[in-house]
């Protein structure tokens, strides 16, 4: 079990209570469906802990395995300079079977976005760096796959099975 590396800041997009008492972060991949699996128990512990719980999610795309995961992790953070990371987040993760250039391009225009500026940040890569950023500082936590998870800093090392990452996230509780 290895620790946080690079700790939570306000360069992170974050999901739930400001003031929580439990940090849940998740290094995923959009086209990776564990990563689609770990992206529904994040939504289940927000419902559950909707006091207690901040949810932030950083980069960690697979590009060996997952073709489109880099463009939409840059897709990702093109939206979220517009305001609109959460829901470019959902849509990737709900849809993540068929992601493409053109599909990421009909989502941003679903959420509204300027799509000539989407469209710019995305194909001159603005936000590649910030992804290489997210990689590394996952890299350097000992991540090797996705999802995974980190509460309060502490990497969480069970299955990926909802009941055993509640439970872990309920450690941190009291």
């Amino acid at each position: 079990m290895s620790n946080l590396f690079n700790q939570i800041s306000e360069e992170d997009y974050a999901r739930g209570a400001s003031d929580a008492k439990i940090t849940l972060l998740e290094y995923g991949d959009y086209e990776c469906p564990y990563s689609r699996m770990g992206y529904r128990f994040a939504q289940m512990l927000l419902r559950n802990y909707s006091d207690s719980l901040k949810f932030v999610f950083r980069n960690f795309p697979l590009r060996k395995k997952h073709p489109n995961a880099q463009l939409a992790a840059e897709a990702a953070l093109c939206a979220g300079a517009q305001d609109r990371f959460w829901e470019m987040h959902d849509l990737l993760f709900e849809h993540n079977r068929t992601l493409s250039e053109s599909r990421i391009l009909d989502f941003a225009e679903d959420i509204g976005l300027d799509l000539y500026r989407f469209k710019v940040d995305l194909t001159t890569n603005e936000y590649a760096k910030r992804v290489t950023t997210d990689f590394r500082g996952g890299v350097r936590s000992g991540v090797d796959d996705t999802p995974a998870f980190f509460v309060n800093g502490e990497r969480y090392s069970g299955e990926l099975d909802y009941k055993q990452l509640k439970a872990f996230v309920d450690t941190f509780l009291n």
